[in-house]
């Protein structure tokens, strides 16, 4: 199952999958549901490359020298069709939806045998996981909704299991969305509540929802979703970490935190090695990145915020990310557990829908409140200081290292800008929803498979 996976659809080596004429029974269901988190746990996907993609291309994570890992190639923008250089970021998705397709067709079918409650538990994570990876190429090959409401391309949209002969074509970006916002919505019901850990509940499936609708510009949707969910968690284990806590949740051995709502889960014996985003993020690993002088600055502008505790000053001028330390501060690790999406992030999405007149205001702000009060416990963000800028500067301090600070950029219509300190010769600066590679092309291969296969603007098809 956790075979290579750079190819799509015709490309794909059927040994390696579980199909939906193996699954025959809840114990061969509950198989194929592992092998769908396993895929997922690629360090060219939830182990490294979704999270490293979405911050060297910002500008508070860069890399730090030049090297022939893909973390140097997505900080300087080298993609082509010939090469992507983002880890497994198209082909390890088409693993995970051609996985989950099979799962779902199974269950569906009515041959299964076993409990009906954890059938419709592990066809609702399956449902959920098609549908982020969906999302997160949707992201990544096609432009912002915002750009155009969703009228440019984004990928092919996969709602079953395809003959090996069939190709499809990219659909739009509003196409892809509405498909994700329905798989979601089918998941939902059909999920458990209860805490399931590196795995999908229905907790993590409406928080991901919220995102979802946070970037195609639902924010009353995004609002209620998340606001709703806060609230009810709120009698629940899950909760935000305090202010004396904060920095502990982190720790190498604490998994499974109370702030985390879905995990990539690893360990000492199934891991993704060297190429692990821990060891791509620490000094005595690759090395490979490090948080900017300009992110530095932002968060040394509160002395008293706890987050400063999470970067560490070891070479002069350098600066380094601990959310995913080693075994000691000098010892790298080669496994961690990486966040998916955490409370934290459901305050944020509120905050942004309702700044954006998604939602009640006032309680927007309060969410808001709750991030900034338990980073330092004398701060708090008045009316007349709560807009969009704010809100976003707060997702920059709360979730650095956990592959959001690009997407937000892009998605509302900002402009990068990476300059000064140790930033690397030659790296793209300026960059917005217009600059011609701020989207990843599609691999050359996928022409051959299909003529009829859309190329993104600026990308050969050869």
């Amino acid at each position: 199952m956790a075979a290579s996976c750079e190819d799509f659809l015709v490309e794909y080596p059927h040994t390696s999958i579980t199909s939906d004429t193996a699954l025959n029974t809840e114990g061969d269901i509950q198989y194929a549901v592992n092998g769908l988190y396993d895929l997922l746990s690629s360090t060219g996907y939830y182990s490294g490359a979704i999270f490293y993609y979405g911050d060297v291309k910002g500008d508070d994570v860069q890399s730090l020298y030049q090297s022939g890992r893909d973390v140097y190639y997505c900080y300087m923008f080298s993609h082509t069709s010939n090469g992507l250089h983002a880890g497994s970021l198209w082909g390890r998705p088409w693993y995970v939806i051609r996985q989950a397709s099979h799962i779902i067709n199974a269950i569906e079918s009515g041959k299964i045998t076993g409990s009906k409650e954890v059938l419709n538990d592990y066809l609702g994570q399956a449902y959920a996981v098609r549908a982020l990876a969906h999302f997160d190429m949707t992201r990544c090959f096609g432009y912002p909704y915002s750009k155009d409401k969703g009228a440019s391309w984004g990928v092919p949209i996969v709602d079953r299991v395809l003959p090996v002969d069939e190709n499809p074509i990219r659909n739009t970006v509003a196409e892809c969305y509405d498909f994700i916002i329905d798989q979601f919505n089918k998941a939902i019901p059909l999920l458990s509540t209860a805490k399931n850990n590196g795995r999908i509940n229905q907790y993590a499936a409406r928080a991901l929802l919220s995102r979802i609708y946070l970037y195609c510009d639902r924010n009353t949707d995004a609002y209620n979703t998340a606001s709703k969910l806060i609230e009810e968690l709120k009698g629940t284990s899950y909760k935000l970490a305090g202010n004396a806590e904060y920095i502990a949740q982190f720790n190498l051995n604490n998994t499974f935190r109370a702030e985390s709502l879905f995990e990539i889960a690893n360990s000492q014996s199934d891991n993704g090695s060297w190429d692990a985003l821990s060891y791509l993020y620490h000094w005595w690993g690759y090395a490979d990145m490090i948080v900017t002088l300009d992110f530095v600055n932002l968060l040394k502008q509160d002395p008293n915020d706890v987050r400063l505790k999470l970067i560490s000053n070891e070479r002069g001028q350098q600066w380094w990310l601990m959310k995913y330390p080693g075994p000691a501060h000098n010892q790298a690790a080669v496994y961690n557990n990486y966040p998916v999406i955490r409370v934290s992030e459901l305050y944020l999405i509120a905050a942004e829908a309702a700044v954006k007149g998604g939602g009640d205001k006032t309680k927007g702000l309060e969410y808001l409140n709750a991030i900034v009060n338990r980073a330092n416990p004398a701060k708090t963000v008045s009316a007349s200081e709560f807009n969009l800028d704010r809100v976003l500067t707060e997702r920059r301090k709360e979730l650095v290292g956990e592959g959001h600070r690009y997407f937000d950029a892009l998605r509302n219509g900002l402009t990068i800008y990476r300059e000064g300190g140790v930033h690397l010769v030659g790296a793209p600066t300026g960059i917005d929803w217009n600059y011609e590679k701020c989207v990843l092309p599609i691999p050359v291969d996928q022409f051959k498979l299909n003529p009829d296969m859309q190329q993104n603007p600026g990308y050969s098809r050869d």
